[in-house]
């Protein structure tokens, strides 16, 4: 009996002492310590922001009138104008979708149908919301200076409000010059933002979501030094289009005159500059087609068009001997057929999906002759089918 009642206690203690060993197995294990790769990048993000908050924070102290160009009275008022072009931002981004939807009855892309394979959302973080707050005030501002620059004539302010002054050169042409001057200078700009020393610094937070479906709220949720960089292209574009023009042109002139008289006389150096290239309701369209096209880049509709008001293949006819005769040419003569059909403006959401889904492609927003030259131009693709992927897992499974 004494030796029944021993062995159960052992038995017993054995027990309690496996329970306490089991509990300290249970205790989560120490999370590692950072790669230093990792570590570099957070401190060289850090450094990053850092310095560009100092540099931004030193500048508006000593140029106060920069938030303020309109000079408005009071704060009131200043807070009032934010609230309604963020009303306005939230107005046209649902303004779009409706028009798409219900006007122009676009479908969703391929990746987005019913029964495709589902893909991957990113909810927005607290970094997402904070990068979004201070690129809506970025946007602000360059609302307020932009409208601003227009209402006081542009360059040299000799860009014109009046219906009656309004002319090919300055509405059609002009605004195809600021599209097309726009990507010039964002796709490269793009392209050096996903160099490996930079990506992880400032773009790598806009490629969180690999499939864009909330219009604004993807197009804005960025880093704000990208985000001044997309600003800064569009003006760009706006003081290419007033500028190139009438430069152009008095360069045609000059050249008509030498050609007439033999002599050159370029005047004023300052002419060589002017402004009035581009009507002023030409860039208010532009700014608005501009945001519109953004929000639908980071969307799931599929939209896709060229320019029909400057050529399409459909008006010049598959027979036409013009266009026959540059298919046989080298890469100018093909070059020369897109800019004469209108193909240089491919606009498309599928596009910029890619982009998403593959990093290094696809860098322009527009025209795509950037990425075309680059050899960085990938066409849309569709889901895989369950089978693709089964065998995409198995082959990643041989590879380890």
């Amino acid at each position: 009996m004494a030796a029944a009642n021993l062995s159960t206690s052992n038995l017993t203690t054995i027990q309690s002492t496996m329970c306490n060993t089991s509990g300290v197995q249970s205790k989560p294990p120490t999370p590692a310590r950072p790669s230093r790769r990792i570590q570099r990048q957070r401190f060289s993000s850090l450094l990053l922001d850092s310095t560009v908050a100092l540099y931004v924070l030193h500048y508006l102290y000593h140029n106060p009138s920069y938030l303020n160009p309109w000079n408005l009275p009071n704060m009131q008022l200043w807070l009032f104008g934010f609230i309604i072009i963020r009303l306005g931002v939230i107005f046209y981004d649902h303004l779009v979708v409706l028009l798409i939807e219900k006007c122009f009855k676009s479908k969703v892309l391929p990746t987005r149908e019913p029964g495709a394979p589902p893909v991957r959302y990113v909810s927005l973080d607290t970094r997402s919301f904070v990068f979004l707050f201070l690129n809506a005030c970025n946007e602000y501002q360059f609302v307020m200076r932009l409208t601003y620059y227009l209402w006081q004539g542009g360059h040299h302010q000799s860009m014109t409000w009046k219906l009656t002054e309004m002319t090919l050169w300055n509405t059609i042409i002009a605004l195809g010059i600021m599209f097309a001057s726009m990507d010039m200078l964002y796709a490269p700009l793009h392209h050096l933002m996903h160099l490996p020393t930079l990506y992880p610094l400032i773009h790598k937070h806009h490629h969180r979501q690999h499939y864009p479906t909330r219009g604004y709220l993807d197009a804005g949720n960025e880093h704000p030094i990208e985000h001044m960089v997309g600003v800064l292209c569009t003006w760009f574009a706006v003081c290419s289009s007033e500028v190139l023009l009438p430069t152009c042109g008095m360069w045609l002139g000059g050249l008509k005159e030498y050609a007439m008289s033999g002599t050159w006389e370029s005047g004023d150096t300052m002419t060589w500059t002017q402004g009035g290239g581009v009507h002023a309701l030409t860039v208010m369209v532009f700014f608005q087609l501009h945001a519109a096209l953004a929000c639908l880049n980071h969307s799931p509709y599929n939209v896709k068009f060229s320019l029909p008001f400057i050529g399409s293949a459909s008006l010049f006819g598959a027979e036409n001997k013009v266009l026959q005769r540059l298919d046989d040419m080298t890469f100018v003569g093909k070059l020369l057929k897109r800019i004469i059909t209108g193909q240089w403006f491919n606009y498309s959401v599928g596009h910029h999906e890619m982009h998403h889904r593959k990093f290094n492609y696809n860098y322009g927003q527009y025209c795509m002759f950037y990425d075309r030259w680059m050899g960085t131009f990938l066409a849309y693709e569709g889901p895989m089918s369950t089978a693709e992927l089964e065998a995409r897992k198995k082959n990643k499974l041989k590879e380890k």
